[in-house]
């Protein structure tokens, strides 16, 4: 790769990055501005959700037009209106500018999506797309930690002073509120930050950033379309949408919206669950350090790289639907590992399990902590195999000018059914003011629905595949032709 491609390449992922980090601003300092807008969780629930389903009907938008128009023109569009809002969150002041802010910025976030899959697919081999999306979804997940990091920076909130135990979660907040009055409005502080350096990128982006040829990795087209005489100029139209939608993959891959509420509200509202329901706060942090030290090496190294490195050698070996197996496999077992975790419900303050109904000693808590932590280690490993192996599949079994289309639909069902996750759990915990059961009923219930829209795929994806193949086959042989007879 050439130094000009390289700078492009990094200018490119650096701003698609700062803008995932978005929702990770908000998520961790949820008590904070429930606080400060005098708001709970059912409206933060709708906060969130509208944001998700926003992103989710941008990513549609947005996926149509990456098919058509130059990535380029996308990402400084995303890049200046996301530095823009995030600046503006400094100003505000109730819970309805806060929305609109919202809104705008769901949309800035749902160009990333379907713009990263198509850029990256077009400057990587096709050999190596489960790892290259490992890759991706392992720096994506780095930039929402860093976001959440950086978010918990300015939260100057002491939990240590907070008793958990003593009253409700909205006797905490309502105490937080009169306490630390001063301290409430120092969420919004990361915004300004990265809002600046988004700015100064996408200027950068804005001058510097090249445009990858479509198709230009592809398994017939790697050595030809680096030839200037050559160029894929096949482009999505709205004909084609019938045809794509009659494949029975792609209904398959992308409309299984069960499979993402339970993670969708889980992650909705981890950090409250943290801080007021597992009674984690600065006096035990050291419990959350090895909660990470387990989870964090089975997730992201096992899960994203082992099983995407699966995926790509079932393919490599000659079972063209590998890449599907190794994700549906993934969806399936991830349920298990969950529920056993999320039934032992500790609280670190009072070592307790299983809904407080297990007390224990310090040598109990710290093996039970750990089996606690394993269970969810191998949980997270299997649903983290799942993404890199499904963008991968979506890019298998897609023509070239179809691929953004279908990695925003299926980003867009995604994305409704974790703000279905968020909007459902926000009103349980409300409703039931416990997060441990909420997590797990809502795995538990969406998670054995979900399953009966993968197993489907074992026997449709090698069919379409197939398909796709003899379509690009042909479409190289008519390109070889050409330049014979130049």
């Amino acid at each position: 790769m050439k130094k000009k491609e390289l700078l492009s390449l990094f200018l490119f992922i650096t701003l698609i990055l700062i803008i995932i980090m978005d929702g990770y601003l908000i998520l961790p300092n949820q008590v904070l501005i429930a606080a400060d807008l005098n708001i709970y969780f059912d409206v933060i629930g709708i906060l969130i959700g509208v944001y998700i389903i926003v992103t989710g009907i941008s990513v549609i938008c947005f996926g149509y037009l990456t098919d058509t128009i130059r990535r380029k023109q996308l990402l400084v569009f995303a890049g200046f209106l996301w530095s823009v809002v995030a600046i503006l969150h400094i100003f505000v002041l109730d819970f309805w500018l806060l929305l609109v802010l919202r809104i705008l910025a769901a949309i800035a976030t749902g160009v990333t999506t379907p713009l990263t899959i198509s850029y990256l697919a077009d400057i990587v081999s096709s050999k190596s797309r489960s790892k290259t999306f490992a890759v991706w979804s392992l720096f994506s997940t780095l930039a929402s930690l860093i976001g959440g990091v950086l978010a918990l920076m300015f939260n100057r909130i002491p939990f240590e002073k907070v008793n958990v135990e003593s009253g409700s979660i909205r006797d905490n907040i309502n105490f937080i509120k009169i306490n630390f009055p001063n301290l409430l409005n120092t969420w919004r502080y990361p915004f300004l930050i990265l809002g600046i350096l988004a700015l100064v990128i996408t200027i950068l982006n804005l001058l510097f950033t090249i445009e990858p040829k479509k198709a230009a990795k592809d398994k017939y087209f790697e050595g030809v379309l680096s030839d200037d005489d050559y160029r894929y100029t096949y482009k999505i139209k709205i004909k084609d949408l019938r045809y794509i939608f009659k494949r029975k993959s792609n209904l398959f891959l992308i409309i299984n919206l069960f499979d993402v509420v339970a993670s969708g509200l889980l992650v909705a509202y981890i950090f409250p669950y943290f801080e007021l329901e597992l009674g984690i706060n600065t006096s035990n942090i050291f419990t959350l350090i090895v909660l990470l030290l387990i989870i964090l090496p089975l997730g992201l190294i096992i899960g994203q790289f082992g099983l995407a490195h699966w995926g790509d050698k079932r393919v490599q070996r000659g079972d063209l639907n590998g890449r599907v197996k190794v994700a549906t496999i993934c969806s399936i077992l991830t349920l298990p590992f969950l529920l056993l975790a999320f039934s032992m419900s500790p609280n670190v303050s009072t070592q307790t399990f299983f809904f407080g109904r297990v007390s224990v000693n310090t040598i109990g808590f710290w093996s039970l902590w750990v089996i606690f932590s394993s269970l969810l280690g191998v949980g997270l490993a299997f649903t983290f195999g799942i993404a890199p192996n499904w963008y991968a599949s979506l890019i298998d079994l897609n023509l070239p000018e179809h691929r953004g289309t279908m990695v925003a639909m299926g980003s867009f069902i995604d994305t409704f059914g974790r703000a279905l996750g968020t909007i459902i759990g926000g009103f349980m915990i409300t409703i039931t003011d416990n997060f441990s059961s909420t997590i797990f009923w809502s795995t538990l219930i969406f998670g054995i629905i979900s399953t009966f829209f993968w197993i489907p795929l074992f026997f449709t994806g090698k069919k379409d595949f197939l398909e796709v193949d003899e379509i690009l086959r042909k479409r190289f042989a008519e390109m070889n032709i050409g330049k014979l007879d130049k």
